[in-house]
């Protein structure tokens, strides 16, 4: 397919599928400019024989380009799985370096931008001193670490869960544990969520709930989802079903409205990225309301074409992901940038050695958050 049939596919099925979520960005104009990175992107790829990934929340030509959409372990676990040489790791950046964690040096693992551009508030938030306090506050406890978290948090942590199995990481790690206090870092709302569906208290599971850099132990995206904007989404779609994303901040208001008997048993589900494609194929119901960041609706209307889908607000959209663009992946191709580097400890494990062309991971911290990732990764729910 040359430029010109591309991008007429791509103005179509954009405006078809993302119009309403971007409106007035994909112009003829626009998609034919895309459509032409998109071929020269391609060939770069071809060349450096790099397996591009694209998470769940970039926006709709990321999904059209990539080998692989999806969220973000999924992603890391399929590129170990692949057997990738080189991968260009389109999202955030902890989510790269989970990659690398997982494939140490048999993959290159390239970022688009710095950890600072491509961030994340939950990276940003979680206080390391904090936790290593709590640490010898409770000699012999327990830290599950969300994966949305940086290598140094996993390094220091027992295992690390995901938005699918936080509830059963908890639950095993209490059983494994009996008599220890258990953390759970760093997202608040996922953590609260998850541990009642544990059947867990508060004596056992201790949950991260502390501001630190001007963040707020939670993704700042997901805590736009409040209840109003949920309520008025419940109002506006009465016979929607609502796709909850654990990490939002309606989510334990929510669980509780449900278990109360406020909002009807079958109406509401609390699911990660994934689950979300899953249950939405194959549900009864026609409607969905979809409580995350709103990149996940285009993959929702394409994979389930027959359903309709509301994003739950229009300001749910994740400037770190959005700072993914097909100019800064082009660059990344041609000039072999970031990369991210296993060092051989060579700098501040809290700070590790960054420049315009690599960024590095401790090999000693790596080796230790891969424990924690494999310790995770081996609770299914």
């Amino acid at each position: 397919m040359n430029a010109t049939e591309l991008a007429k596919d791509w103005y179509e099925k954009f405006n078809r599928f993302a119009g309403d979520l971007y409106p007035g960005r994909y112009t003829p104009e626009f998609t034919n400019y895309l459509a032409e990175l998109a071929l020269e992107i391609q060939e770069m790829a071809r060349q450096k024989n790099s397996t591009i990934v694209a998470h769940n929340y970039l926006y709709p030509e990321f999904h059209e380009i990539a080998d692989k959409v999806g969220d973000s372990l999924g992603l890391s676990l399929y590129v170990r799985d692949k057997g990738a040489v080189r991968v260009d790791f389109e999202s955030v950046y902890f989510m790269g370096a989970t990659a690398k964690i997982i494939t140490e040096d048999a993959t290159r693992v390239f970022v688009a931008d710095s950890p600072k551009v491509l961030g994340c508030s939950l990276v940003f938030g979680t206080d390391y001193r904090w936790i290593e306090k709590w640490k010898e506050r409770n000699p012999g406890g327990i830290v599950v670490t969300y994966i949305n978290s940086d290598a140094f948090v996993k390094s220091i942590s027992d295992y690390v869960s995901t938005s699918r199995n936080t509830a059963a990481v908890l639950k095993k790690a209490t059983e494994l544990n009996p008599g220890k206090k258990i953390l759970f870092v760093p997202d608040k709302y996922l953590g609260w969520v998850m541990r009642s569906m544990a059947g867990l208290s508060s004596d056992v599971v201790e949950v991260y709930d502390y501001s630190h850099d001007g963040f707020n132990a939670s993704c700042y995206v997901h805590e736009k989802v409040n209840p109003q904007a949920l309520e008025m989404a419940m109002d506006n779609y009465p016979d929607a079903e609502l796709l909850i994303h654990p990490e939002c901040g309606c989510a334990s208001t929510c669980l509780y409205k449900v278990e109360q008997g406020e909002i009807p048993q079958g109406k509401s589900y609390f699911l990660s990225t994934e689950q979300m494609i899953w249950h939405a194929k194959s549900s009864q119901a026609r409607e969905f309301i979809v409580a995350t960041e709103k990149g996940m609706i285009y993959r929702l209307r394409k994979e389930a074409p027959d359903k309709i889908f509301y994003p739950v607000s229009d300001l749910v959209v994740c400037d770190y992901m959005k700072a993914n663009t097909f100019e800064k992946l082009l660059r990344s191709l041609k000039e072999d940038r970031l990369e991210i580097i296993l060092c051989d400890d060579c700098c501040d494990p809290k700070k590790p050695y960054q420049d315009d062309k690599v960024v590095h991971i401790q090999k000693s911290i790596a080796e230790k958050a891969k424990v924690a990732i494999d310790h995770g990764v081996a609770i299914v729910p």
